[in-house]
């Protein structure tokens, strides 16, 4: 079959100038990333073997992340290559080395065509602890940002440390019109010794993160559960998926969506299961013979294998579960999703959260195109009244 996915990101190297606690990255072990750092990809092999082949796969945009890097030497070559090669081009920092000349000479290199992004776990200082990155210093980068004119995203690593705080998060980050998105505290990297007392829980989610994720389309990136009439979604995206996950936009989980690689060249998933889920290593195949070739992406492109309540779920297509915390609870990529609160008895149950999720979506159309991630169908592509959608098939 053939793939088409929305971005690829890069963890261009492991090398990170702080410790985060709460951080998903591969090591911030000194001795780990000196190692790392003589295996790691370079320029060419990175445009040859990636950037090159991503075409191939329909790839919009490229996140470049670490560790941190902008530390990389040839980190503004990458992101013209990135540019000159017509990808969107997306940046996540910690923002220790991000000042007012990093950021034009970051405009300059993309030509403007550039979304800074940055983890933000809490507005509250209590929590600074969490990214070892004080919040106040993040709302600076991100006032800069503005001022400059870059697109801005906050990334927010949500577990039992911010479930106080996170809806305060949302609304600052809100009203300056700053779009954000959830990622779970998993156990990866320096998250791994935190995770089984700080990792969020089915009520964590179910009163405290989700209302606030599905009040506004400036969230609307990537959360699960997510309550999308299978429907509604055939009848804008024109039918169009990767296998059974939706596309046009991407909604629910990304995996299935996005091309995940680290600084060797692993190829994963999904950033959180980088060092769980091996799909092969572009130095042996080019990125897109090993994802036609991949069980993995095999297994995650089709919905219809999800087990559990995920397995009997309406929203089986629509949202798909967070595969990272099926496999982090579980072991298992394709188990249900443990932290969902939502318990159907079959197909036919319908959440109380899909009106609310429908009238949000479509307001949310409008932010998917800015960004690159929707475009209306055409006509032809359009499903015909009364076609049969693979995503409402019991």
């Amino acid at each position: 079959m053939g793939y088409s996915f929305s971005a690829i990101y890069f963890e261009a190297t492991r090398l990170c100038n702080l410790r985060c606690p709460v951080c998903m990255t591969g090591s911030n072990n000194v001795e780990t990333v000196r190692e790392s750092r003589k295996r790691e990809l370079d320029l060419d092999e990175i445009r040859e073997q990636v950037l090159i082949p991503g075409k191939k796969l329909q790839v919009k945009a490229v996140g470049w992340s670490g560790g941190e890097f902008l530390l990389r030497k040839d980190a503004f070559d990458l992101l013209r290559l990135t540019v000159d090669l017509g990808y969107k081009c997306n940046i996540c920092s910690n923002c220790e080395i991000l000042d007012r000349e990093m950021l034009e000479r970051i405009k300059e290199a993309t030509r403007g065509k550039v979304s800074i992004a940055v983890g933000l776990n809490s507005i509250d200082e209590d929590n600074d602890w969490s990214r070892n990155a004080e919040s106040q210093r993040t709302l600076e980068v991100l006032e800069m940002c503005r001022e400059l004119r870059l697109d801005r995203h906050v990334i927010i690593t949500i577990g039992k440390y911010n479930t106080e705080s996170f809806e305060k998060t949302v609304e600052y980050l809100r009203k300056r019109r700053i779009s954000y998105n959830r990622a779970p505290l998993v156990g990866r990297g320096s998250g791994s010794e935190y995770f089984n007392r700080e990792g969020f829980s089915r009520q964590d989610l179910e009163e405290k993160f989700h209302p606030a994720l599905r009040s506004s389309v400036n969230g609307y990136v990537s959360y699960t559960p997510f309550f999308l009439s299978p429907e509604l979604h055939e009848q804008v995206s024109g039918g169009r998926r990767n296998g059974t996950v939706p596309q046009n936009p991407p909604i629910g989980c990304w995996v299935g969506n996005w091309l995940t690689l680290n600084a060797e060249g692993d190829l994963s998933v999904c950033p959180v299961m980088l060092d769980e889920l091996n799909a092969g290593n572009v130095r042996d195949k080019p990125l897109d013979q090993l994802v036609n070739e991949s069980e993995i992406f095999a297994a995650l492109t089709d919905r219809s294998r999800l087990k559990g309540r995920c397995g009997r779920c309406r929203y089986q297509y629509t949202c798909g579960g967070c595969r990272a915390m099926a496999y982090y609870h579980s072991g298992d990529y394709l188990e249900e999703d443990p932290t969902c609160f939502f318990d159907p008895v079959d197909k036919n149950t319908v959440s109380e959260h899909e009106e609310e999720t429908n009238r949000l979506f479509r307001k949310y159309l409008i932010v998917a195109r800015h960004a690159g991630f929707y475009e209306r169908p055409k006509r032809e592509d359009s499903p015909k009244p009364g076609a049969n959608s693979p995503r409402c098939e019991s």
